[in-house]
C-alpha cells in the first residue's frame, strides 16, 4: 500500500518541466480527483524528478500516489535525465526542445568522463524505455553532440548552438527567475539569435530589457541602444568617432586577417594562469555572498564568449 511522502521540490529540476496551463493543470486535478494518481511519481534522493503537478494534487487532496525511484549518480546526471524525459514528450513546443537538447548536452559534457549504465537509472518498476544513451568512458563534446544528433535527428553543429542557446538562457535567468519556465511554456518568445545577444549586456541593461518580456520591441530597443559588438559590415565614419584620426593610405599597415585572433590568443594564458593561481589562494569557505556571486556571473559570461567563438570557428571551418 502506497502513501503520502515528504518529497523535496528542486527549483531548478522543476524549471526543466514545461509548466502546464491553467486548463491543463484544471483537468489534471479533476482526472485524479475521480480516477485516483495512475501514473507514478519519479525520485531521486526524495527529490521530484517528474510529477511536480501530480504531487501538489496529491498532497493538496490527500491522495496516494506511487514512487519509481530513479538511481543517478550526480546532480548533473539528474538534469540529462529530466532533459530527456521531458524531450520524450509528444507534444514539446520547438523553444523548449531546443532548450532541452542544450541543457542535455551540457550536463552530458560534464559526465563525458564518466561511465553511466543506463542500468542503474532506473528502477526495475520503470516500463519506459530508456531516456539516456549510455555515455563512452571520457566521451568527449564531439561524440555527445554526434550521439545527440543523430537521436534527435538534428546537425551536430546545431546541438553545439543548442548548448550555447541554453547556457545563454541559463545566465540570463540570474536576472530573470521565470524566464525558463516562460521560455519552456511558448508564453515569451525570443529568438535564439536574440537570447544569445541578450546574455552579452550588462546587469543593468538585461533588467531593462526584460522590464516587459512579452513585449519583442522592448527587447529590441533594448538590444539596439545597448550592443557591445557592432555588425560585421557596419561602416564606421571619422565624423562619428572623432578620436580616431584620419590616416593615409600610404601610413596604413599590412593588413593581417590574423592579428587580431593571434592577439586574443597570447592573451588566453595569462586569465589561465589568474584562475589557476586564484584558486590555488583563495579561500572559497570565507568569501563574501557578493564576491561569489560576481566570480559567477563573470565566469558564466566568459564560458559563453568561449563557446561562441568556437562556434563561429566551427562554422568558417
Amino acid at each position: 500500500m502506497f502513501d503520502y511522502y515528504n518529497l523535496k521540490i528542486d527549483d531548478e529540476f522543476k524549471n526543466l518541466i514545461p509548466p502546464l496551463s491553467v486548463e491543463e493543470k484544471s483537468q489534471l486535478e479533476d482526472n485524479i480527483i475521480h480516477d485516483g494518481c495512475r501514473e507514478a511519481l519519479c525520485v531521486w534522493n526524495k527529490t521530484i524528478l517528474d510529477g511536480h503537478n501530480r504531487y501538489e494534487i496529491c498532497t493538496q487532496h490527500h491522495i496516494p500516489f506511487k514512487i519509481v525511484y530513479i538511481f543517478l549518480k550526480s546532480r548533473e546526471e539528474a538534469i540529462a535525465w529530466i532533459c530527456a524525459n521531458q524531450l520524450g514528450r509528444r507534444n514539446i513546443i520547438d523553444e523548449a526542445r531546443r532548450y532541452l537538447i542544450g541543457k542535455r548536452y551540457e550536463m552530458e559534457k560534464i559526465l563525458g568522463a564518466h561511465k553511466t549504465t543506463s542500468k542503474n537509472q532506473y528502477s526495475k518498476k520503470e516500463a519506459k524505455p530508456k531516456m539516456l544513451v549510455e555515455p563512452l568512458i571520457h566521451e568527449n563534446a564531439r561524440s555527445i553532440r554526434e550521439r545527440l544528433g543523430k537521436e534527435y535527428r538534428i546537425s551536430h553543429a546545431t546541438v553545439d548552438k543548442y548548448g550555447i542557446y541554453a547556457q545563454a538562457v541559463d545566465y540570463l535567468s540570474i536576472f530573470e527567475p521565470l524566464l525558463i519556465p516562460q521560455i519552456l511554456s511558448g508564453k515569451i518568445k525570443i529568438s535564439q539569435t536574440k537570447i544569445i545577444e541578450l546574455s552579452h549586456f550588462s546587469q543593468s541593461d538585461i533588467k531593462k530589457a526584460f522590464a516587459n518580456p512579452l513585449e519583442n520591441d522592448i527587447i529590441s530597443i533594448g538590444y539596439s541602444e545597448t550592443r557591445k559588438v557592432l555588425p560585421k559590415k557596419s561602416v564606421i565614419s571619422t565624423r562619428q568617432l572623432p578620436y580616431i584620426s584620419t590616416v593615409s593610405i600610404k601610413d596604413m599597415p599590412t593588413y593581417d586577417p590574423d592579428a587580431e585572433i593571434l592577439s586574443l590568443a597570447l592573451t588566453i594564458p595569462s586569465w589561465i594562469s589568474s584562475i589557476d593561481r586564484t584558486r590555488a589562494t583563495a579561500n572559497f569557505d570565507e568569501i563574501s555572498v557578493n564576491a561569489r556571486y560576481k566570480l559567477q556571473e563573470e565566469l558564466y559570461g566568459l564560458r559563453l564568449a568561449v563557446d561562441v567563438m568556437l562556434s563561429e570557428i566551427k562554422e568558417e571551418n
